[in-house]
């Protein structure tokens, strides 16, 4: 009943149009903290989950702790080979450290190692520079371009919108939904619900047009107390499981991050979306609510992706 009173008052009021802003109207996974020896039974099943999929996928991949366990460069190298789904490779820093703390020649440095371990390994350059902490300041971004990356991801904290699309040479594609987090303590990663991500991934979409999902193999690994152990949260990947398909249903376009600026086409999310988005976010309407105005406002075609899209070609 709530569902309907929500919907009725919006569409009377005259809220039901959408923006034609221009805008991807897609979504990128983004997977942190690929690394040698460390949950990599975990890291190779998200890994292939994307892959069972057939969904793109932009791993991060710390330099210094990379190289070595073949399981983890065997999977990567395997989907790189095999073209679809499209896995990117994306430098999460030389050895996951807070770039903000060094001058811009060693965070020069840093990126370039990164690069050039990555590049030798698997015979790709990175476009994309994920700052780990989520730190950056104009030294990192100074020695990002001298590094030549097009993409740098941070959060909306640290790196604020606007992030337009269309004509950039630098594009600012921050992580703007997350499918686990830190708890108050800071000392579990708490997996969260596919509904929640969905939600936060049509709030961002709705916003700017796109939408980056951070994850981390932390969320998909099951523990004992306080540590995490080399074994599959399988409720976790049956959650991701239902999030891509949720997606898929939903006809949004799954990408890698570099790919966001190639596609661009008109908003189709109605503006008025952005009220009804905001009192969930504030905790005035249920996560059941909202999830079901949205699968009802696509079952309408109220909320329509196309999956023909305009390309504009990255520079």
């Amino acid at each position: 009943m709530k569902l309907i009173v929500i919907l009725t008052v919006l569409l009377l009021v005259g809220f039901a149009h959408a923006s034609h802003a221009q805008s991807c109207q897609c979504v990128a996974f983004r997977l942190d903290d690929i690394q040698d020896y460390w949950l990599d039974t975990v890291q190779t099943k998200v890994i292939g989950t994307f892959q069972e999929k057939n969904t793109s996928l932009t791993v991060g991949i710390i330099g210094n702790y990379f190289g070595n366990d073949t399981m983890v460069i065997d999977k990567i190298q395997q989907l790189l080979q095999q073209k679809s789904p499209k896995i990117e490779v994306a430098n999460h820093g030389f050895n996951h450290e807070d770039f903000t703390r060094f001058p811009e020649g060693l965070q020069y440095i840093l990126m370039e190692r990164t690069n050039q371990k990555i590049n030798r390994l698997l015979g790709v350059s990175p476009s994309v520079f994920i700052p780990p902490y989520n730190a950056i300041n104009n030294n990192t971004m100074k020695a990002f371009d001298e590094n030549d990356f097009q993409i740098i991801s941070a959060n909306e904290t640290e790196d604020p919108p606007p992030y337009l699309l269309k004509n950039e040479v630098i594009h600012h594609l921050p992580g703007t939904a997350i499918t686990g987090n830190l708890n108050k303590d800071d000392t579990l990663w708490l997996g969260y619900n596919h509904k929640e991500t969905f939600l936060d991934i049509m709030t961002s979409l709705q916003k700017f047009g796109f939408a980056v999902i951070v994850m981390h193999p932390q969320e998909y690994a099951n523990r004992n107390k306080l540590n995490y152990s080399n074994n599959v949260n399988e409720t976790q990947v049956r959650e991701l499981v239902q999030l891509i398909d949720a997606l898929q249903k939903a006809n949004i376009k799954l990408v890698t991050m570099s790919e966001i600026p190639n596609y661009i086409g008109p908003q189709t999310i109605p503006s008025w979306t952005s009220n009804v988005f905001s009192w969930y976010h504030k905790g005035k309407i249920s996560e059941n609510d909202v999830y079901n105005m949205v699968q009802y406002l696509l079952g309408k075609k109220t909320i329509q992706f196309s999956p023909s899209i305009v390309s504009n070609h990255l520079h």
